[in-house]
């Protein structure tokens, strides 16, 4: 009898795992604590940072995985350091007319690659249409926000993915 416990205590244990987001290999910490609005408040306050290689320190500047990292990271919320391992099939966003607040926009490096390489956090989105915006380190102008509807980013555009678990969608554009 004590074993048939201990054995639907395991089974318990790990059904109760399953259900947790695939998210949990790649981003550490409670992604349901935070919306996209504290994510988006956080970042609009390095607008003008400029842009560093390989850097995520606002003293210094950002590239833009180093920004999406630290951003996040300031929620307790812990992402992979590079664009490429911050985007998480599981958790992909298939159309953008569903993107929120806070959720991460990919762009290749150029407009001839599928390769990741570049992110982003969306700002703002437009349910019915699609469009967003979205603020990042431009290796240009540092901290800025774009628009999905600039040619350079529309051309560029892989994909999105969700972090947050928050219900609360992104204010219209």
């Amino acid at each position: 009898m004590k074993r048939l416990i201990a054995f639907f205590t395991v089974l318990l244990f790990f059904v109760s795992n399953i259900e947790m987001s695939a998210q949990s290999k790649y981003v550490k910490g409670d992604t349901t604590a935070v919306s996209g609005k504290d994510i988006v408040d956080r970042a609009m306050k390095y607008i003008g940072t400029p842009y560093r290689s390989g850097s995520m320190n606002p003293n210094r500047g950002f590239d833009c995985s180093g920004f999406t990292s630290y951003i996040f990271k300031t929620q307790n919320i812990i992402l992979p350091r590079d664009s490429r391992s911050q985007y998480i099939a599981e958790s992909s966003i298939d159309d953008c007319r569903d993107l929120r607040t806070g959720d991460l926009v990919f762009f290749s490096g150029s407009r001839h690659s599928s390769r990741i390489g570049h992110v982003g956090i969306v700002t703002s989105a437009n349910p019915e249409t699609g469009e967003f915006s979205f603020i990042h380190s431009s290796s240009r102008s540092g901290i800025v926000v774009s628009s999905s509807n600039e040619a350079y980013y529309a051309k560029r555009y892989i994909g999105a993915c969700r972090i947050l678990e928050s219900e609360v969608g992104a204010p219209q554009v």
